[in-house]
C-alpha cells in the first residue's frame, strides 16, 4: 500500500517477516513467522521471492529460512537458519538470484534478527553469545557472502535485543528491548464438566523462564524446565510452589520432562549423545540414562500403566514408535505406528488414552491440528485445523488442548464438538498438562513487555 495508506493490495496468500528488494520490485519472505522465541520453531521453512507487479513467485534454496532481509545492493539475502542436530541457529546469506547459501556465523550461540548495514559491508544481528541476548554485527562480502572477520558486539544496555533497523544514512539504528518472563501456573479443573474453576495460581514468580511442566503422578509436585541460559535443565518443584530443586546439570540441552506414572523416573529429550534422543533420570537426579538410540526423537509420551512410551521423530524418518521404556533399546524392536497421510505428517504422539488403544497429537510443531491414532485399527483421525498440545481427560473420549498459545479448549472426539474453556488476551499459555486424577491443571505462561530504542552508531 502507499505510505498513507491508499490501494491496499494482497500479494501474496502465505509468508511472514516481508522484505523489499533495493528497487522496491520485490518482495522476499518466508512461511515461518519468529517474533521473540528462535528456539521454538519447526525446520521447514522456505524463503520465497514475489515479483509485485505480477505476482510471480520464486522459492530459494535457503532450508528452514526465517527472518530474510535483503542486502542494499539487492546482490543477496541474508536470514536465520535452523538446524536440528545438532541443534544450530544461525545467519546465512544466498544470492538473491537462487544459489548455495553461505553460512555468517556457524556456533552454538543463538543468533537471529539479522539486517544488512546501508553499505553493504556489515550484518548486524541479535546474538546470545556472551551470554545475554545482545546486538553484534560482522564484516561481510556483499557480492559473495565471505565472511571478513569474527563478529564484534555492539553493546547495549538491553536485556534482550530484537528485529534492530538501521536507517538508510547508517547513522542510527532501532530495536525491541524485550523483557520476557515465563512461569507456572495451576488450574482447578473439573474433569466431568471439562471446565476450568476459579482463576490460575502462580507457582514460580520471577525473572527466570520455566516450560512444559507436569505432575507427579501424587500430584504433589511439578517438574518442567528451565530455558534461561544454560538451555534446557530439569527441575521440579512441590505444587505449592516451595522445594525448587535442579534435576540435571550441563551443557546440553534437556527439555519437556515427563513424570512415569510410577513417579520413579522423569523422561525428556536431550542431546547428551550429540543427537536430540530421549532419556530418563530419577526425580532426584540420579539413574541417568539414555532410552532412545534411534533416530532423532523430540517428544516421549508415558502409556498410562508406564508399560509403554511413545517416541515421536519429525526430524528423523518422521515416524512415531512404541517402546518398552524398562528394557535396553537394543534388546527390543520398537512398533512402529502406521504411516500417516501426507497431509498428516509428521504426526506428533504427545498423550496415551488410559486404555493405551489411542494416541493423541498434532500436526507438526506448528499447531496445524489435533489428530488421534488408533492402534487396533492403526487409523488417523483429525479433528482440527488449528492446536497444539493435546492430553486426555480420564474419560478417554474428550481432549484438552491450547491454540495459538491464547486459549485452550476441549474436544469431544465422539461429537467432534470444540469449545473455549480459558483464554488470555495479551500473555502466551501452554502446553496444558492434567493431574493423574484430572482436577487439576499445569502450564506455562509466558509475559512480554518490550520498549523501542534507538541508538547512534557514530
Amino acid at each position: 500500500m502507499g505510505r498513507t495508506g491508499e490501494a491496499v493490495r494482497r500479494v501474496t496468500r502465505l509468508g511472514f517477516n516481508p522484505t523489499w528488494s533495493p528497487d522496491g520490485t520485490h518482495l522476499a519472505f518466508t512461511t515461518e513467522n519468529v517474533q521473540v522465541t528462535p528456539l521454538n520453531r519447526e525446520s521447514g521453512s522456505e524463503l520465497w521471492v514475489v515479483d509485485i507487479d505480477t505476482a510471480q513467485l520464486r522459492r530459494l534454496d535457503a532450508p528452514s529460512a526465517t527472518q530474510a532481509h535483503w542486502s542494499p545492493h539487492g546482490q543477496r539475502i541474508a536470514y536465520v537458519g535452523w538446524q536440528a542436530t545438532p541443534r544450530h541457529i544461525d545467519i546465512w546469506t544466498v544470492p538473491a538470484e537462487g544459489g548455495t547459501p553461505t553460512p555468517v556465523t556457524r556456533d552454538a550461540a543463538t543468533d537471529w534478527s539479522p539486517v544488512w548495514a546501508p553499505d553493504g559491508r556489515h550484518i548486524y544481528f541479535s546474538s546470545d553469545r556472551q551470554g545475554s541476548m545482545n546486538l553484534w554485527r560482522v564484516a561481510v562480502d556483499e557480492s559473495s557472502g565471505v565472511v571478513l572477520g569474527a563478529p564484534e558486539p555492539i553493546t547495549t544496555p538491553a536485556q534482550m535485543v530484537a528485529h534492530p533497523s538501521i536507517s538508510a544514512d547508517g547513522k542510527r539504528l532501532a530495536f525491541s528491548s524485550v523483557l520476557m518472563t515465563q512461569n507456572i501456573q495451576v488450574l482447578d479443573f473439573d474433569p466431568v464438566g471439562a471446565a476450568v474453576k476459579g482463576e490460575p495460581e502462580w507457582v514460580t514468580s520471577g525473572s527466570r523462564q520455566w516450560s512444559s511442566p507436569d505432575f507427579s503422578p501424587d500430584g504433589q509436585w511439578l517438574v518442567f524446565y528451565s530455558r534461561a541460559q544454560p538451555e534446557g535443565d530439569i527441575y521440579v518443584i512441590r505444587a505449592d510452589g516451595t522445594g525448587l530443586r535442579q534435576v540435571t546439570s550441563d551443557a546440553t540441552l534437556a527439555r519437556v520432562p515427563r513424570w512415569s506414572p510410577d513417579g520413579e523416573w522423569i523422561a525428556f529429550f536431550s542431546t547428551k549423545s550429540g543427537r536430540i534422543q530421549v532419556w530418563k533420570v530419577h526425580p532426584d537426579g540420579s539413574g541417568l540414562s539414555q532410552v532412545t538410540k534411534g533416530p532423532d526423537t523430540s517428544l516421549a509420551a508415558w502409556s498410562f500403566d508406564g508399560a509403554r512410551m511413545s517416541g515421536s521423530s519429525p526430524e528423523g524418518d518422521d515416524k512415531v514408535f512404541l517402546l518398552d521404556p524398562s528394557r535396553d533399546w537394543n534388546e527390543q524392536t520398537p512398533e512402529v505406528l502406521a504411516t500417516p497421510p501426507a497431509a498428516l505428517r509428521p504426526f506428533i504422539a504427545n498423550s496415551w488414552s488410559r486404555d493405551g488403544e489411542r494416541l493423541v497429537g498434532q500436526i507438526s510443531y506448528a499447531a496445524k491440528g489435533i489428530v488421534t491414532y488408533s492402534r487396533r485399527t492403526r487409523t488417523y483421525d483429525k479433528f482440527t485445523d488449528d492446536g497444539e498440545y493435546p492430553v486426555w481427560l480420564p474419560d478417554g473420549r474428550r481432549v484438552l488442548f491450547v491454540a495459538r498459545g491464547k486459549t485452550f479448549f476441549v474436544l469431544d472426539t465422539r461429537t467432534r464438538a470444540v469449545r473455549s474453556i480459558f483464554s488470555v488476551t495479551r500473555d502466551v499459555i501452554g502446553p496444558p498438562r492434567l493431574a493423574r486424577d484430572g482436577r487439576k491443571a499445569c502450564f506455562s505462561r509466558r509475559v512480554t513487555e518490550a520498549d523501542l530504542w534507538l541508538v547512534s552508531l557514530q
